[in-house]
């Protein structure tokens, strides 16, 4: 039997609110963009959460299941025969976290989204039917397709960040809100609470600590993509830890496991990451507007640093080269650097006109940028164009607090917002043609 919990926890359509803390003028955007969504994209899907989420990332996984139609113009469930397949029907893993302040019990929350990867071929054109009433021609629906929880792992306090081990996605870990840095094995947990388990927080399988910290919020998590099980985690007392589980993991007290290198800086980290073909290297950014490269095999000062204007809040480094490197401010701004020459900027631009909360480079096109920001949106970049943006995604009304990319559509984007609002979006392939060469 369906967990109730779970089961109201997900709602299909995200509703269109009129009252509460979404202003006017971001209803009026969202009316706009309801009605034009099926000329912007060519998937969309938006879905109510009980709680907001600050973090977001696909799984590296994708599951496939043959469809065939029905001849009415419906896609029926899947079948054996070649002959009648039109398209599949794919899902993917989402990893989220609840961010509810202390009026509930937090939770690690691991999604299922299906969704169709060619969702044209799954209608039948033949079947269209006109709408005398709306003075309209409507399409055939498809199946219905909903995001579900697959499994719930209560969580202390807010989840700050999430994300999972690149060598083993079964691993993941958390930072929450005082200051603690938690591992856990999934499949050391069940997918379904039980009656009365609901309030009950599940111990992680390590806690990563540094008695001599502050105990302040950390924002900054990642893992290191060369060294499995190599953690960095930066917080907002100025806190830098990187611990290698492997290497501490039988020396652990209880499940309590000490960093294993350590730096300090003046001011809070907002984000850290690990360069992508480099096992030593990372790069913070902080309240102070700087970026800070450090290298582990060194001292634990910063090999180079880069002052800026306004506090940094997000940081990525280009996937197809490590020397590249961007970055999102308090005031809307991205700013491309190389690392070889730090003082000049490569690249900058207006991208929002509020902070911005997350940037990240396209896993596979080199020039593309993606952004979200407080001002309620997720926008698209060829930095390589002189007029870079090149898509808006406009459907949140609340302040976007992180978003990712697929690894296995090219353009497909999940994104999270304070409006309690998971989306799954792509747009439409005619305005991403000059990016696809």
């Amino acid at each position: 039997m369906e967990d109730p919990q779970i089961r109201n926890e997900i709602i299909e359509v995200l509703p269109e609110p009129e009252t509460g803390p979404i202003d006017e003028q971001a209803q009026h955007r969202y009316r706009v963009f309801k009605k034009n969504s099926p000329f912007l994209y060519d998937y969309l899907q938006t879905n109510a959460l009980l709680w907001p989420s600050l973090t977001v990332q696909f799984f590296p996984d994708l599951e496939t299941a043959s469809l065939r139609s029905s001849g009415s113009g419906h896609v029926t469930e899947p079948t054996a025969s070649k002959t009648a397949l039109v398209s599949q029907l794919a899902h993917q893993r989402l990893l989220l976290g609840t961010f509810t302040l202390g009026q509930a019990v937090d939770a690690v929350h691991i999604y299922q989204a299906p969704y169709y990867r060619d969702l044209n071929k799954c209608i039948n054109t033949e079947n269209w039917a006109y709408n005398a009433e709306k003075a309209e021609f409507e399409l055939p629906t498809v199946s219905k397709t909903k995001v579900r929880v697959l499994q719930l792992i209560n969580h202390h306090g807010d989840v700050n960040k999430l994300r999972y081990m690149p060598q083993n996605p079964d691993i993941l870990a958390s930072a929450n809100n005082v200051g603690d840095v938690c591992v856990y094995n999934r499949t050391k947990h069940s997918t379904i609470k039980k009656l009365g388990e609901e309030r009950k927080v599940n111990e992680p399988q390590l806690r990563l600590v540094n008695d001599t910290a502050e105990k302040t919020d950390i924002f900054a998590l990642d893992w290191n993509k060369q060294a499995e099980a190599v953690l960095v985690a930066a917080s907002m007392s100025g806190q830098v830890n990187v611990f290698d589980i492997q290497k501490t993991y039988a020396a652990r007290q209880n499940n309590v496991i000490n960093q294993d290198w350590t730096a300090e800086l003046a001011v809070g980290i907002n984000d850290v990451e690990w360069a992508h073909k480099h096992n030593s290297i990372f790069i913070t950014a902080d309240d102070s507007g700087s970026i800070s490269l450090f290298d582990i095999r060194s001292s634990n000062t910063a090999v180079k640093a880069l002052k800026g204007s306004a506090p940094i809040n997000s940081i990525s480094i280009n996937p197809s080269n490590d020397l590249c490197v961007a970055t999102g401010d308090a005031e809307g701004q991205i700013d491309i650097y190389d690392i070889r020459a730090m003082q000049e900027k490569a690249t900058s631009f207006k991208a929002h006109e509020d902070a911005i909360t997350q940037v990240k480079w396209h896993p596979k096109f080199r020039s593309v940028l993606g952004s979200s920001s407080a001002d309620k949106l997720v926008r698209l970049f060829d930095v390589a164009d002189e007029n870079p943006l090149f898509f808006s995604h406009e459907g949140h009304m609340l302040g976007v607090n992180d978003f990712d990319w697929s690894m296995h559509e090219d353009w497909m984007i999940a994104s999270v917002a304070d409006d309690n609002s998971l989306h799954l979006w792509k747009p439409a392939h005619t305005t991403i043609t000059k990016v696809y060469c």
